[in-house]
């Protein structure tokens, strides 16, 4: 019979019933997949050593979801919650690892369980949830070995990373923090053998998206160029909605905690093991790095996670061991996350104001395959088209049928996936396709004359003969379209192809 101490009991207990609770939510909740999960999915049903904008491991999750449980939201999903699961997990041998009290590891395994990062990564089919979990569990590994001075076994640490980087290549970042505290802390020749190793070993994980993008015209070392050098909009620091962002994902008080625990580290630093001083590098430095890039380009609020696992260890460390008083803190922390997040999910089916919603991407797309439906679609005969790659997945997954629909891009929109897949024009000679364009409010009233005109000039340079099918509501309340979709019926294709754009 396995021992647990108590806290290990209670957390066992604890994270047991959030994931219930969570597949509970998949199962019924309203929301439907987002545009992300929805391309994800898409990528599940063409399996490849790599993508236009990401690893393959994603796409190789929710292929195993949907082995499991069939093609439908659960399945895509499914694993999201386990790995969340043993996230928590991992984060409480973290804090063990930096030879702090089980109390201690508790509440920092609570925290990164109830915070916005451990519950929607537990919901949505991201990919930051596999990378997370091998940046926590590469984090112990070396903690563990700076109880001895060494370096970790290279083969172990970089077979971790390269579980990792099959998830977002972002997880290279902790070799590099790595070899800075090792600089600084141990002689050169006493680690750098075994790092290099380490990273040859971890680098394996680059070589399905090398093959991929050499076969593709290096697009996905093209589009991840663009998207480090801001994207293609007009580049713009956003410093304050950064910093803000980072608030929102630990609430008011566990934010103000990290920072008053960096206070007290700084402050003590000849008194901390190396495990704390690992655990403090790794997360001052993301928060700062990031924080000042976000002066000069935008930066989404999401792409500092792995700033996290290490930032709860030093919280827990600050609130339970070091200022006591402060642990009140974390309890209303813990509380605001948990009524923050109730609220986040009841939002869709309580709240007047849709526009600020932020699942609004994630509602209505079974209405729309009920309207494709109704104007006569067929996946037997028929074909789907749109010329955005997130409608184009949505449609992919929620038609009836569920296949593979394309992407015509008629405005110059950067590459994607679907960019590098076979076009209708070459795959759909003689049938009937249905054009759709989808948008929410306010855009949706603002441009559907603009966008059934526009449309129903260029669609004819493709097609032998376009029809307007006509507006269709799918979302409204009060009387006012909160979601809706343009649908033109399109006959006997051209091998005529838009002007290739080199946006990536």
């Amino acid at each position: 019979m396995l021992y647990f101490s108590n806290y290990r009991q209670k957390l066992f207990i604890f994270l047991l019933l959030k994931s219930f609770f969570m597949m509970a939510l998949l199962l019924f909740s309203s929301l439907g997949l987002g545009p992300d999960e929805s391309q994800y999915w898409t990528w599940s049903q063409e399996l490849a050593l790599g993508y236009y904008s990401k690893p393959p491991a994603i796409a190789w999750q929710i292929k195993l979801g949907t082995l499991l449980f069939g093609n439908n939201e659960f399945a895509v999903r499914f694993f999201s919650v386990i790995i969340a699961f043993f996230q928590a997990i991992a984060v409480f041998y973290l804090a063990l690892a930096c030879r702090l009290r089980e109390q201690t590891a508790f509440w920092a395994a609570l925290m990164i369980a109830l915070c916005p990062i451990g519950i929607f990564g537990a919901f949505f089919a991201i990919t930051d949830g596999g990378m997370l979990l091998c940046w926590t569990l590469a984090s112990i590994l070396v903690i563990q070995s700076l109880q001895s001075h060494h370096f970790p076994n290279p083969f172990l640490l970089g077979g971790v990373i390269c579980i990792g980087a099959f998830y977002k290549w972002s997880i290279y970042l902790f070799l590099v923090q790595t070899a800075l505290f090792y600089l600084y802390f141990f002689p050169l020749k006493a680690w750098l053998k075994r790092f290099l190793f380490c990273l040859a070993f971890s680098l394996l994980a680059f070589l399905p998206t090398l093959w991929w993008s050499y076969s593709h015209d290096w697009a996905t070392f093209k589009h991840v160029s663009a998207t480090l050098q801001g994207g293609h909009n007009e580049s713009q620091g956003n410093f304050f909605s950064f910093i803000g962002a980072q608030v929102v994902l630990l609430s008011p008080f566990l934010f103000s905690l990290l920072l008053f625990s960096y206070l007290a580290i700084f402050q003590n630093l000849k008194q901390q093991s190396y495990a704390l001083l690992f655990c403090f590098a790794l997360s001052i430095g993301n928060l700062l790095f990031f924080s000042l890039i976000s002066f000069f380009q935008k930066m989404q609020g999401n792409w500092i996670l792995f700033t996290y696992p290490t930032s709860f260890i030093l919280i827990s460390f600050y609130a339970f061991e070091w200022q006591k008083k402060a642990k009140k803190w974390v309890f209303w922390g813990l509380s605001i996350n948990i009524i923050f997040i109730f609220f986040l999910f009841m939002w869709p089916g309580f709240s007047k104001n849709y526009r600020k919603s932020p699942f609004k991407h994630n509602l209505a797309w079974p209405e729309l395959a009920e309207a494709l439906e109704e104007k006569g679609y067929d996946s037997r005969y028929h074909y789907l088209i749109s010329d955005k790659y997130q409608t184009t997945s949505a449609l992919s997954f929620y038609s009836k049928g569920q296949k593979r629909a394309y992407f015509l891009n008629l405005e110059g929109h950067r590459k994607n996936q679907f960019s590098y897949w076979p076009s209708f024009q070459t795959e759909e000679r003689g049938k009937k396709g249905y054009f759709v364009w989808v948008e929410n409010a306010p855009f949706f009233i603002q441009k559907a004359k603009e966008k059934k005109q526009f449309y129903a000039k260029t669609l004819p340079n493709y097609f032998q003969s376009v029809h307007y099918l006509g507006l269709v509501p799918l979302l409204e309340r009060e009387g006012e379209i909160l979601k809706g979709a343009l649908i033109f019926e399109c006959q006997n294709c051209q091998l005529v192809w838009p002007t290739e754009v080199e946006k990536y």
